[in-house]
């Protein structure tokens, strides 16, 4: 009787062990086959070589001027919901793909002022759009928000006394 005992316990460990080595092997192909079936995300995404286009980077220079006179900071391609909160999933979807061309804050990057160059892109119908519920708001929730035409040369002493203005 205790030989069967013994018997069957040696059993179980065998399965067990076999069931254990099993496991570690399934794993190892698993891996190997999320490896070999890796996403080429080259074929869905390019680099980008510039953040600013050559219009915002411009005006992006008189603004660092400015803000560096003035002790303030100045970030770019701001999304909105980096400055906005959304009360519910389907009020953020209306904001996720959105951005602020510049965003100038304090030193404690307490948002002051949100500036929009206007290139000729904002006479398209959809830039209009966007341009109305984004000027609604900002002006609802008093984010300072200035308008500025891209434009071959800007007057710095007149941009600086706007951002003055709104701060």
């Amino acid at each position: 009787m205790e030989l069967t005992i013994i018997a069957l316990i040696f059993v179980i460990i065998v399965l067990i062990f076999e069931r254990f080595m099993n496991k570690k092997q399934d794993n190892k192909n698993t891996e190997k086959n999320v490896e070999s079936n890796a996403i080429d995300y080259s074929t869905l995404y390019q680099k980008k070589d510039y953040i600013l286009t050559q219009n915002e980077l411009k005006f992006y220079k008189l603004l660092k001027y400015i803000t560096d006179k003035n002790n303030l900071i100045i970030f770019t391609q701001v999304s909105l919901y980096e400055i906005l909160k959304a009360k519910n999933y389907s009020d953020f979807n209306r904001i996720k793909s959105k951005s602020i061309d510049f965003v100038i804050t304090d030193i404690n990057s307490k948002v002051k002022i949100c500036i929009e160059l206007d290139d000729p892109t904002h006479i398209r119908e959809d830039r209009q759009q966007r341009d109305k519920f984004i000027n609604e708001l900002f002006r609802q929730l008093d984010i300072k928000l200035i308008r500025v035409p891209v434009q071959n040369y800007y007057n710095m002493q007149e941009i600086e006394q706007k951002i003055k203005e709104s701060l």
